[in-house]
């Protein structure tokens, strides 16, 4: 009965699956007996790395086609152009396929490249073309990226990944993310040092290749934890792949939110709003049994806390947002603020929850995330099922980031550093505060500072930006007081250049915390912002 209920979802933010039809009623404006063919390409190429595009094809099992080339034109900011031809003499007749196109890397860097990909294959014997993808209605961008010359910006001691995005194991109705070595392989070029695959619970447990039904073996999630722990040992130099879960669990209301779950050999199912059981909206867990039940090593976040649950989504599979009684449940290990562009009004609301829950005491690490389906360069998704497809700018791959304070990418040192709420959001710069106590000790974001009424403290800061995202245009501290319910500005600069090193000293009079803001204009695409996890600061008795 759950067929029923999908043409009401709109805005489904993944790849868009169109051949699923109603069963008595196959209505579709966008269905066609072709697979889906879709060109990808990271929005930035590392300085290390060489221009890729991918060719993903889906459901060629049932519309199986005859490659025979690429071809593809490119042209980039400063007047250079060209083309490359690639011969493919290849069949595809199964249900994910995916292929790497390299560019030529002699194009100066740094440069911002316009891509237009296209495929002549054969059909059902007839030859066809499509350019950049063959979805009904979408306009046929060219796929824009930068050429690097400088990494993404860092610092000392802390690497960068991407911990909310969704894989071909997101695999539904409307929807379907890139497969996880294609995904591993974008983000490598990214210039990415890791990213957690968190596909939906109510996903992962169905047949690999029916997602309409329930597997009770998991055969799609325990082969995919598989796959992910050969491809990290195999490959250790590229970007580490952390096994992760969205599990969809019950709020305070007893409502449908979703969880990011790093790292824990253990399934959780949830149902609740995978609009799998008509009329049964009740997930499994809530927060409490999630937490009581995990592994060892494991990491929990809140998913996007406040971005706005659409009204039929409420309605229907009683989806809704975290409210800051649920944020401040016990075990909870932080909240994925920031999930695309900063300039979202729900951003502004997740930030907003977030700080109150800090002031209430509660230690929360940020997290920023895509919340990417594939989506690589742009977004294209269902809209409304059955009807309409839509794309933009946001939701690609390692467009918001998390970065951590790890000393390596293994995973017991990243899941350390998780568990010690060593961590910052960013979508451009990077920062780092540190605060030296009057007896040399020096305390790090994450780490709680004890001190005594009346203590001179020194706030070391530190911020960093490059040519691709802007200088440092605003850098902010922050204090909230406990005692208060108040945070406010301390201290701020903005120093137009592309590094800062600044202190500031500060006497301490009442429990609470410290934390760094910095904002750059961005690239063309979205604004920079960062933010940190805060350090923590209590009065001895």
């Amino acid at each position: 009965m759950h067929e029923y209920l999908l043409p009401t979802l709109p805005l489904i933010p993944l790849y868009a699956e169109t051949h699923y039809r109603f069963r008595y009623f196959p209505f579709s404006l966008y269905f066609r007996r072709a697979p889906e063919i879709i060109f990808d390409t990271p929005w930035r190429v590392a300085p290390n790395q060489v221009p890729t595009v991918f060719l993903l094809i889906k459901s060629a099992n049932r519309w199986p086609v005859e490659l025979k080339s690429v071809t593809i034109n490119w042209e980039s900011d400063s007047g250079e152009s060209g083309q490359t031809t690639i011969p493919l003499t290849q069949m595809v007749n199964q249900l994910w396929f995916h292929l790497p196109l390299v560019l030529p890397d002699k194009i100066q860097r740094p440069a911002r490249i316009s891509i237009l990909p296209t495929l002549n294959f054969i059909l059902r014997g007839k030859a066809k073309r499509v350019t950049v993808d063959n979805y009904f209605g979408l306009t046929k961008k060219p796929l824009q990226t930068f050429l690097a010359n400088e990494s993404l910006p860092t610092q000392p001691g802390w690497i960068c990944g991407d911990v909310h995005l969704h894989t071909h194991l997101t695999s539904d109705q409307v929807e379907f993310g890139a497969p996880v070595e294609m995904t591993r392989h974008g983000a490598t070029v990214m210039g990415l040092d890791f990213v957690a695959t968190t596909d939906h619970s109510y996903d992962l447990d169905d047949y690999p290749t029916n997602y309409l039904k329930n597997d009770p073996a998991l055969e799609k999630w325990h082969e995919s934890r598989v796959q992910m722990r050969k491809l990290n040992q195999n490959q250790p130099e590229g970007c580490q792949l952390i096994p992760s879960e969205e599990i969809t669990i019950r709020n305070h209301g007893g409502h449908n939110v979703h969880l990011l779950h790093y790292n824990d050999p253990k399934f959780f199912p949830g149902s609740g709003d995978g609009a799998e059981r008509w009329l049964n909206t009740e997930s499994e867990h809530d927060l409490a049994s999630v937490l009581s039940e995990r592994s060892t090593s494991t990491i929990s976040v809140a998913a996007h806390p406040q971005y706005r649950v659409p009204f039929l989504h409420k309605l229907l599979i009683d989806r809704d947002e975290w409210s800051l009684e649920d944020l401040l449940g016990d075990g909870l290990n932080g909240a994925q603020v920031l999930s695309g562009t900063p300039e979202s009004a729900d951003f502004s609301r997740s930030r907003a929850v977030w700080i109150a829950a800090l002031l209430k005491g509660k230690k929360l690490a940020i997290y920023g995330g895509s919340d990417a389906h594939g989506n690589f360069n742009v977004f294209r998704q269902v809209k409304m099922p059955m009807i309409n497809l839509f794309q933009m700018d946001d939701q690609i791959l390692g467009q918001a980031r998390t970065i951590i304070a790890s000393n390596s990418t293994q995973m017991m040192d990243m899941m350390d550093a998780m568990a010690k709420r060593r961590t910052a959001a960013t979508t451009a710069p990077v920062g780092d505060i540190t605060l030296t106590l009057p007896t040399g000790e020096v305390v790090e974001i994450g780490d709680e500072a004890i001190c005594n009424s009346g203590d001179n403290i020194t706030l070391n800061i530190s911020g960093k930006s490059t040519t691709e995202f802007g200088p440092l245009i605003k850098i902010e501290l922050y204090q909230g007081v406990f005692e208060s319910q108040r945070e406010e500005v301390i201290w701020e600069s903005g120093s137009n250049k592309f590094e800062l090193q600044d202190s500031v000293r500060t006497e301490v009079t009442s429990a609470g915390y410290f934390r760094l803001e910095i904002k750059t204009p961005g690239n063309k695409r979205w604004p920079g912002i960062y933010l940190s996890t805060p350090i923590w600061v209590n009065l001895k008795p």
